[in-house]
């Protein structure tokens, strides 16, 4: 078999898990909205989208997709 590539051989034949690692996501809720979000760092988030909110929530541009957000984890007790 010949491939014509322009790819170094190490790319070609990696393993699958080794080259495409997914993002780590998590639902988020504030209040009461709900989103999904990207974990960037210990408590840093970008928001991927919002699951459920009020309409006026879908206007407002601190939860804009792609904007990154602080937050603290809290155990809460249901």
């Amino acid at each position: 078999m010949t491939l014509y590539t322009v790819m170094p051989q190490e790319v070609i034949w990696m393993e699958e898990t080794q080259l495409y690692q997914p993002a780590q996501t998590m639902e988020l809720q504030i209040g009461s909205l709900l989103m999904q979000v990207e974990l960037l760092s210990d408590n840093k988030a970008k928001i991927l989208r919002l699951l459920s909110c009020e309409l006026g929530d879908y206007l407002n541009p601190l939860y804009a997709p792609g904007s990154t957000i602080s937050f603290v984890p809290v155990i809460g007790t249901k």
